[in-house]
């Protein structure tokens, strides 16, 4: 009984001071309208403005735009249409073919769900 009584004290001073499992507060980076807690995989960054695309085609619908240098997640990364770039998003390492599924906020609107061409973005 002691013993019981003694860890619950430890753990109810832990989250007292902060250091116990209390709930993490998803603060927002400065380079993102995304939080950080909220990404499940990876942060990515624009490399020119590129257009976000509602399937993983070049001709796919547009349902906006991710501004150059803007941080995003993406949470599934697959193959689909092929695409040729020049530019900062040139195609390279033979992978003009694999696209990133990035959600994207941009402020004042809703959240955008969609697919950008790998080789626009860069590992953040």
């Amino acid at each position: 009984m002691k013993r019981l009584l003694a860890a619950g004290v430890a753990a109810a001073a832990l989250t007292i001071t902060g250091i116990g499992t209390a709930p993490v507060a998803s603060a927002k980076t400065s380079h993102s309208d995304v939080s950080a807690a909220s990404c499940p995989t990876y942060w990515l960054k624009a490399l020119d403005n590129v257009k976000i695309r509602k399937s993983k085609k070049i001709k796919a619908t547009a349902l906006g735009v991710l501004p150059k240098g803007k941080r995003v997640c993406w949470d599934e990364s697959e193959t689909g249409g092929t695409y040729h770039f020049k530019g900062a998003c040139r195609t390279g390492y033979g992978s003009n073919n694999w696209w990133y599924r990035i959600a994207y906020k941009p402020k004042n609107h809703a959240k955008i769900v969609g697919w950008v061409p790998r080789d626009c973005m860069d590992w953040y």
